[in-house]
């Protein structure tokens, strides 16, 4: 229940206190809204992981070429040949359209060069004048 207004000192003071009340509010609702989105990360990531099974990403780069070849060649005939024709459609189909969002992402080639490359230990440097 909102006290009785006599004066203009009652008004400011009622005034300031449902500044205060709305800010408390905002913040609630901030709070709020960050833990729903938190709550559906989880459903976030599955949705887009299902969206990248089912699109393909424009462009036929190299890569993309790379990806059709190892698809289609590879995959479909060597390490399906003998499943049925279901299987041999679409698991080639998933990977072509899972791994064309890949492509342009920045830095996946130095995810796969520090995967498959060499572990190369690098001698520190010598400083001073021991150096030269």
């Amino acid at each position: 229940m909102t006290p009785q207004i006599n004066s203009y000192k009652d008004l400011l003071r009622e005034k300031a206190r449902l500044q205060a009340v709305l800010i408390e509010h905002e913040l609630q609702i901030k709070e709020d809204w960050r833990l729903i989105k938190e709550d559906l990360k989880p459903a976030a990531l599955v949705a887009t992981t299902a969206r990248r099974l089912f699109t393909r990403r424009g462009g036929m780069t190299a890569a993309h070429l790379a990806i059709n070849i190892f698809a289609d060649g590879l995959v479909k005939k060597v390490l399906l040949g003998k499943s049925g024709w279901i299987a041999r459609w679409l698991i080639p189909f998933f990977i072509k359209n899972y791994a064309s969002h890949l492509v342009g992402k920045p830095g996946i080639l130095q995810k796969f060069k520090t995967m498959f490359g060499k572990n190369e230990k690098v001698a520190p440097q010598e400083a001073g004048m021991d150096a030269v």
